[in-house]
């Protein structure tokens, strides 16, 4: 189904942001400066009407619950996307191609959604306005179109969904300020058979085939993220979140899939182990960094893009340098860096009482930030299972429809594109015998002690390691250690998980036997408790001769996304209005810029159209009848309708000294002229075809006020320059210093006025 939405009148939804000192409640929009509608609001809203619906007994509290869940024990029984902007695809695609050289810069593409209210308040008593009272809000333009995908869940039956479709029908208003005239709003839920084709065709979750399945399967998968989110920290805590896709989300949308009888059977019998996912570098699948890696204060990035850290496993000698930690969160196989960007939203619960339409502390209601992993980021992972679970899998995900994941995930949050794509044997790798090696964490351990408690000793972990590889003279030295905190929720049991620490992931050692050990059975081995959730993933790599570690930065893919974006940009109503206005405000801005330029040209290399010598030497004046002439200009400018009819009551002043500075000033500009050097300048730069859409009249305006409208000349001679006898104009070094000019005797200055 898809949800629509048209403004009525202007809407704000607030972001709980502001824009600099310009904007004190601002709209939300995405980094491309796209307005968008965030989901919570919209269900929000259709709950409240819901609400309403239940109150008059047009619906029952069971249907209710069921559409909306119930807190603590049910989940809602649909999914609502954000409400984007018809054509919202292809607007990304323009915004992303131009973003680079300004044009579709965030604030400009804002723009052409948006306007600025001001608001202030008054005192009811003396009907002035109060003191820093006055606010600006910027406002969502009425007539705008938004779409949103609203997925029904499994237990939705035709009843309730025309119990929905009637609950989005009685919303009316949304965001701020709805009492004052903003917020009125269309909504309506329709089914979109078209769109579910789509859907349906886009949403190919398996790429792999039975026949490619062994006994024992490692199958990587794949996560791309197509809305925020949110991976609440173990502690529970909201306002922070990981910066990875735990296993158990991934094992939870597992279960989900197959089916709680059949999960509880593989579990039981065969076993399903599923790794973190962490940050892909394209198709290459990042770890965690050792915490070892430590670099000189303030050392960067040379401009080949490389850094040299030390690894203080090895002792290297550090004498006389300050040392930190590198501050690398991943790298892949070839020591390329990567990071996760996250990123804040804002949101409140209103109270009890609806008829409050903010949120007060008050009456169950608050005032609360999100923060989540941000949406285009691809993260990788591994499934390990037999051959009869395998296919199980394959079945069961091949069988997803949309899926989302995550905190929120009914509402706003959690859209991903879940694919296997790959699969290789998992035992069948050749024995790689070792003396020396590197241990890291490639994920959190759980350990317990012989005492059944959770442990984070050195000589637990010892002896779990022993138990794998079969050796009893393991030797763990060097040790850098981080530790994580382990809690969490059981959805199931509606309880909180014990808390506990472990081992934190990045953790290293360096490990010994004499006897040798076999590093493939620690490579494709999982240590410690909860493994099926992710826990105790390790990484082996031989001991190095050197201390020296080569790190580069991340291989910037923006010319090839470009060229990926190029190659499909749409341009359709929508987008070819939006890229037209985005050419026109850059052409006002060229036009502007160029009549600047002129002028300053004008001023440092004809200085005679405004200065002139004086009567001693070494002593320069401003041009006499220079101002006067200015100020003709601007009456003339005034009483005219075009440059042809300004330049013609130029032509005809009768004092020949004006008429001469004022011809020369008109020189300067034609409009016409300018008109179009300037739209071939944004033909060449952008390869889009543009024309301008001032008229005459507007293009003479712009133009003139630009170059005269706003010029006011004055000058002085310095004393400093005449006592000192300063030589000839011709023989001084002019200095250009914002608008002044400076020579050895004359000050000449150039503000702006007469607008």
């Amino acid at each position: 189904m898809k949800l629509y939405i048209k403004l009525l009148s202007d809407l704000c939804t607030y972001s709980g942001e502001s824009y600099n000192s310009m904007v004190d409640t601002d709209v939300v929009y995405d980094k491309y400066g796209i307005p968008y509608i965030p989901a919570k609001r919209i269900k929000g809203c259709i709950r409240e009407a819901a609400l309403e619906l239940l109150e008059f007994g047009l619906i029952s509290k069971d249907t209710y619950e069921k559409l909306f869940g119930k807190e603590g024990d049910q989940q809602s029984g649909f999914s609502l996307s954000n409400a984007y902007l018809k054509g919202h695809t292809a607007l990304v695609a323009v915004a992303e191609h131009f973003k680079e050289n300004g044009l579709a810069a965030p604030q400009n593409v804002l723009e052409q959604y948006t306007d600025l209210r001001t608001q202030t308040a008054m005192d009811l008593e003396t009907g002035v306005a109060d003191k820093n009272s006055l606010r600006t809000m910027r406002v969502l333009r009425r007539g705008l179109e938004f779409e949103a995908e609203c997925n029904p869940g499994k237990k939705m039956n035709a009843e309730l969904q025309e119990s929905l479709k009637l609950a989005v029908s009685l919303v009316k208003h949304m965001g701020v300020s709805r009492s004052r005239g903003l917020g009125l709003v269309e909504m309506k839920l329709e089914d979109d058979s078209t769109g579910k084709m789509e859907a349906e065709e886009s949403n190919k979750h398996v790429l792999i085939t039975k026949e490619q399945l062994k006994e024992q399967n490692k199958i990587s998968y794949r996560i791309t993220l197509k809305s925020t989110m949110v991976c609440k920290s173990p502690q529970g805590n909201q306002a922070q979140t990981q910066d990875y896709i735990a296993g158990s989300k991934v094992l939870g949308l597992l279960a989900g899939a197959l089916g709680r009888e059949v999960y509880i059977d593989l579990m039981k019998h065969q076993g399903i182990r599923v790794s973190n996912a962490y940050i892909m570098n394209g198709e290459k699948r990042c770890m965690p960094a050792r915490i070892s890696l430590q670099k000189q204060k303030d050392q960067s990035y040379d401009e080949e893009g490389k850094m040299l850290v030390k690894d203080m496993l090895y002792d290297p000698d550090v004498t006389g340098k300050q040392m930190t930690p590198a501050g690398v969160a991943y790298l892949d196989a070839d020591n390329h860096t990567a990071s996760v960007v996250t990123e804040i939203s804002y949101h409140h619960q209103r109270p009890t009482d609806k008829s409050v339409g903010r949120a007060t502390g008050e009456d169950g209601s608050s005032f609360y930030q999100l923060c989540g992993i941000s949406a285009g980021q691809t993260f990788g992972g591994s499934i390990y299972a037999d051959k009869v679970c395998a296919e199980k899998i394959l079945e069961a995900v091949n069988a997803l429809g949309e899926v989302r994941m995550g905190y929120g995930k009914s509402s706003e949050f959690g859209a991903v594109d879940f694919v296997l794509y790959d699969v290789e044997p998992s035992s069948e790798q050749s024995p790689s015998m070792m003396h020396d090696a590197v241990l890291t964490l490639g994920s959190d351990v759980i350990l317990y002690n012989e005492y059944g408690m959770p442990s984070t000793e050195i000589n637990v972990l010892k002896h779990c390691l022993e138990a794998v590889i079969g050796v009893d003279d393991l030797e763990l030295t060097h040790p850098f250690l981080d530790f994580a905190l382990i809690g969490g929720f059981n959805v199931t049991w509606q309880r909180r998980k014990p808390a506990f620490h472990a081992l934190g992931k990045g953790s290293t050692f360096l490990i010994h036997s004499d006897k040798g050990f076999d590093a493939e059975r620690l490579r494709s081995q999982f240590i410690g408790e909860r493994t099926a959730e992710g826990y105790g993933e390790l990484i082996v790599t031989p001991a190095e001769a050197s201390a020296d570690v080569c790190i580069y930065k991340t291989a910037d893919a923006t010319p090839k996304k470009r060229e990926n974006i190029r190659n499909q940009l749409i341009v359709g109503e929508e987008t070819g209005r939006i890229l037209q206005q985005l050419l026109q405000n850059e052409f006002a801005r060229q036009m502007e810029e160029t009549v600047r330029i002129r002028l300053k040209t004008a001023l440092e290399e004809n200085q005679n159209l405004f200065i002139e010598k004086g009567e001693n030497p070494g002593e320069y004046m401003v041009k006499r009848g220079l101002n006067a002439s200015v100020a003709k200009l601007r009456v003339i400018f005034k009483n005219e309708t075009s440059y042809q009819a300004m330049k013609d009551e130029a032509d005809a002043i009768e004092d020949r000294i004006k008429r001469e500075i004022c011809q020369d000033i008109l020189k300067l500009i034609v409009p016409k002229e300018l008109e179009t050097e300037v739209s071939e300048k944004i033909n060449e730069c952008y390869q889009i075809p543009f024309a301008s859409q001032w008229d005459e009249h507007t293009l003479y305006k712009k133009n003139i006020s630009d170059l005269s409208d706003r010029i006011e000349i004055s000058g002085k001679i310095t004393e400093q320059g005449r006592k000192e006898g300063v030589r000839g104009m011709e023989q001084n070094r002019m200095v250009k210093k914002n608008n002044v000019i400076c020579t050895g005797s004359l000050s000449l200055t150039i503000e702006c006025v007469l607008r």
